[in-house]
C-alpha cells in the first residue's frame, strides 16, 4: 500500500513538470509569432516620425544568447539595434563612451533619439516612442530613472535604461568627449558607475534631465521588476531613498510603463506575449492618442522649468 502511495504521489508530481514545461516550450515557441501591425495604425506612423537607435551592451560571456533575445523581441522594434559588447573590463563607461562616438560617427543621421540599454532590459517601444513624441529631439534633454547625485540634476540608471535627442548625443560628442575637465576618460577610477559617469558628462555640457514620470508621478523607466515596486517590498524601500524625486505611494508604476529590468528569458518571452499577442474578450483595447507636440516656446520653457527642479527626496 505505501509503495504504491508513493509511486502515485511521484508520477503525479513528474506529471505536473512535465506539463509545465511542455506548456512553457509551447509558449516560448509560439510566442514570436507576433501579430501583424495594421499598415495605419498609429503604432507605425509613430515609429516613423519618433526614430530611436538602440544601443544595447552585451557581455562578452552571453555568445550571443541574450542578444537573441532582445533581437527577437522589443528590440525589432527599435528603428536601429546595434549591439556594443564590454571590451574592457570592469570600464563600462570607457564603453558606453565608445559606443556614443561611433554612433555619433556613423550612425547620427536618421535617428531622432538614442536609447541606451542592457541585455536584461526589457523596453516597450512603442510607450517610448509615444513619450518622446511630443518632445523636439534638436533640443538638449534626456530621460530615464533619474537618481540622486553630488551634482544638482543628478543622473539616469542605466539598468532602466536611458534615451539621449540628437541634441544631447550631439553635444556629449563635440564637447564633453574632447575636454578632459568636462568629462574626464578616468572617471571609472573614482569607483562611480558609468551611468553616473554620463550623467555628470551630460550635466557639465548642459544637457538637462527631464521628467519622465507620468501626472500621478508614477515611474516608466523602471532599474527593478514591476513586481518589485511599492511599499511592502523591502527591495524598494532600500531602493528609494537614491531616486531624485520622493517616491510615491501607489502601488507599482505607470500605466504607460516603458522599462524594466532585469527581466530574465522567461519574463521576456511572457511579456512578448501579454503585449503583443493577448488579447481580452470584450475589452478591446482603444488606442491612446498622441500628445500634442510641444513648439520651439513651449520646448524651451518646459527646458527652462525642468533645470530650476530641485530634488524633494531628503530621506
Amino acid at each position: 500500500m505505501i509503495r504504491d502511495a508513493v509511486v502515485l504521489v511521484l508520477g503525479l508530481i513528474i506529471g505536473v513538470q512535465l506539463t509545465e514545461y511542455w506548456n512553457y516550450s509551447y509558449l516560448q515557441s509560439t510566442i514570436l509569432e507576433r501579430k501583424n501591425t495594421k499598415a495605419g495604425s498609429p503604432a507605425v506612423g509613430l515609429f516613423n516620425r519618433t526614430r530611436v537607435l538602440c544601443m544595447v551592451l552585451t557581455d562578452p560571456l552571453d555568445y550571443g544568447k541574450e542578444e537573441a533575445k532582445v533581437k527577437s523581441t522589443w528590440g525589432r522594434r527599435c528603428n536601429k539595434l546595434i549591439f556594443w559588447r564590454n571590451k574592457q573590463e570592469n570600464n563600462t563607461f570607457a564603453t558606453v563612451r565608445q559606443g556614443f562616438k561611433h554612433i555619433f560617427e556613423k550612425h547620427f543621421n536618421g535617428h531622432d533619439w538614442f536609447l541606451r540599454a542592457d541585455t536584461d532590459t526589457f523596453v516597450i517601444m512603442e510607450n517610448l516612442q509615444r513619450f518622446l513624441y511630443r518632445y523636439d529631439p534638436e533640443s538638449s534633454i534626456y530621460f530615464g530613472h533619474r537618481l540622486k547625485a553630488d551634482f544638482a540634476q543628478g543622473y539616469m540608471s542605466g539598468e532602466a535604461g536611458y534615451v539621449l535627442s540628437r541634441g544631447a548625443l550631439r553635444r556629449l560628442n563635440l564637447f564633453a568627449f574632447k575636454n578632459s575637465n568636462l568629462c574626464s576618460h578616468n572617471l571609472n577610477s573614482s569607483l562611480k558607475s558609468e551611468d553616473w559617469g554620463i550623467g555628470l558628462c551630460l550635466n557639465n555640457v548642459g544637457v538637462i534631465a527631464g521628467e519622465s514620470r507620468d501626472g500621478l508621478g508614477q515611474e516608466r523607466f523602471l532599474p527593478v521588476m514591476p513586481q518589485r515596486i511599492g511599499p511592502g517590498w523591502t527591495k524598494w524601500r532600500q531602493y528609494s531613498g537614491s531616486l531624485y524625486f520622493n517616491p510615491t505611494s501607489r502601488a507599482c508604476c505607470s500605466s504607460s510603463l516603458i522599462s524594466f529590468h532585469p527581466a530574465n528569458e522567461s519574463a521576456f518571452d511572457l511579456w512578448e506575449f501579454f503585449l503583443h499577442r493577448l488579447s481580452v474578450f470584450g475589452y478591446p483595447m482603444s488606442p491612446l492618442k498622441l500628445p500634442p507636440r510641444l513648439d520651439f516656446r513651449a520646448m524651451h520653457a518646459q527646458l527652462r522649468y525642468w533645470s530650476q527642479v530641485v530634488s524633494d527626496n531628503h530621506g
